[in-house]
């Protein structure tokens, strides 16, 4: 988690376009009615915002700015538009360190200012409001603790405004205690139900705080650990063998976090942007590469040139993937009776030899060119996938996972990963896949990306093992 204004760039950008616009519909006014000559003053669309954001950031003004309701956000405006104003006079006319402004110009920009930033402000609190109330956009947290902390929690948690979390279940350790309700709040699980319940559900973080019990506290953490769960820990007591340990703080507690993969939000951003540039060439790619072979593959099998299936993504979310289609359109009904041919154990994943489902000529070109994953590119624009991952299981696959299988999703599956460059035609142990998986995650980076990027290329121009 960002700490300090870090948190609040967004406003902050808000506020620097709210300042914009008050100052150039101040000028506008200004211009029209010839009361002064405004080309002068461009340096003030620089000063403006520098100076609004040092007495932000000094008078820590956006600390707490998601809880503030309507009066309150009004009331903080005015008394940071008073400070900066003040500020302004100081500057202008007393002290007398910068060319004098037209004192009816600097009052016209703050009544333009304060009622636009203050209607831009609640738009963006709206707008996250609605992006971080998906599953998908949300860091789904689970509050592992005994009933009499329960109780002391409930209210300190759902108060707290924490735009990507959200309070996804709670359960009861000292007591069975599963469908019943504590102050408002329904225990989801009890000590005996914990793990299955994090293994059914879109889980992503689990919040932990038993008192006087390190022993299951470690235990439980590894377990979920295992399963590719970040944990928090209400606990300042090192435990030395958990990786990645940091403090941190989650619904205003200071706890031990642990993860298998510690990528900072700068890490991620970039990952972001290198998927959001490789997708856009991608799918441009892909849109030319349907006209050529969309028409040959209706002719050979006439139905839709794209086929679509639920997937599972990161940390269990379901989304909907797109590829071009290379098989008949009654492929999924005969997979039933070609399941006995699977090379991989226990229907974890499903491979054969000479799929003959695949349609001849145009269905064996296009897998063996991995043409038919481009589309795929579409759902790395939107955020469903990386161009760098895992390869995202169906869902009768996800549901015969066993939890320690979990942690391979522990980030957005990916077109291509450490898997698939790796011989995946030779690897048959579904634990194979799961460790090369694991690998990748906990040993991300941008160079990693790259690396694998390049040699999937070279593998496709080789036309070895393709994906």
């Amino acid at each position: 988690m960002k700490k300090g204004w870090l948190r609040h760039l967004d406003f902050i950008l808000v506020d620097i376009v709210s300042i914009e616009l008050s100052l150039l519909l101040t000028f506008l006014v200004f211009y029209l009615f010839g009361s002064a000559k405004t080309f002068g003053y461009w340096q003030l669309y620089l000063f403006f915002p520098l100076v609004h954001l040092f007495v932000s950031i000094m008078l820590d003004t956006y600390n707490g700015i998601l809880q503030r309701g309507y009066l309150k956000e009004l009331y903080a405006l005015f008394r940071l538009d008073f400070v900066i104003f003040s500020l302004f006079m100081l500057f202008f006319y007393f002290m007398e360190l910068l060319p004098a402004v037209p004192r009816r110009l600097i009052l016209l920009y703050f009544l333009f200012n304060i009622p636009i930033t203050y209607c831009w402000r609640f738009l963006h609190k709206f707008i996250l409001g609605r992006y971080y109330g998906h599953v998908k956009t949300t860091r789904q947290i689970v509050v592992v603790t005994t009933e009499e902390i329960a109780w002391k929690m409930i209210h300190t948690i759902t108060q707290s405004a924490i735009r990507n979390y959200q309070f996804f279940g709670l359960v009861v350790i000292d007591r069975s205690m599963t469908g019943k309700k504590i102050d408002h709040i329904t225990v989801s699980a009890d000590k005996e139900g914990l793990i299955q319940y994090v293994k059914d559900c879109v889980v992503d973080e689990v919040f932990i705080n038993i008192p006087d019990d390190p022993s299951y506290t470690l235990g439980l953490a590894k377990q979920l650990l295992e399963m590719g769960i970040t944990v928090h820990i209400y606990m300042e007591n090192t435990y030395d063998t958990l990786p990645n340990r940091c403090i941190s703080n989650v619904f205003g507690y200071n706890v031990l976090t642990s993860t298998i993969s510690p990528i900072s939000f700068r890490q991620s951003l970039f990952k972001r942007l290198f998927d959001l540039v490789g997708g856009m060439v991608g799918f441009l790619a892909a849109i030319l590469i349907g006209i050529v072979i969309g028409p040959i593959i209706f002719i050979k099998s006439p139905g839709p040139i794209l086929f679509s299936q639920i997937r599972i993504g990161k940390r269990g979310r379901p989304f909907r993937i797109y590829k071009f289609r290379s098989m008949y359109t009654d492929a999924e009904e005969r997979k039933k009776e070609l399941m006995e041919k699977n090379k991989i154990q226990d229907g974890l994943m499903f491979k054969i030899e000479d799929d003959p489902r695949i349609i001849k000529g145009i269905g064996h070109f296009i897998r063996k060119t991995s043409l038919d994953e481009f589309p795929q590119f579409w759902n790395v624009l939107k955020g469903d996938m990386s161009l760098v991952g895992t390869r995202p299981p169906t869902i009768d696959e996800y549901q015969k996972y066993s939890p320690h299988h979990k942690r391979r999703l522990n980030m957005r599956p990916g077109i291509t990963g450490l898997w698939q460059i790796s011989g995946r035609s030779s690897i048959t142990d579904f634990e194979d896949v799961v460790r090369l998986d694991t690998e990748y995650i906990e040993n991300w980076s941008l160079d990693l990306d790259i690396k694998i990027i390049l040699k999937t290329l070279s593998k496709l121009l080789h036309n070895n093992d393709a994906f």
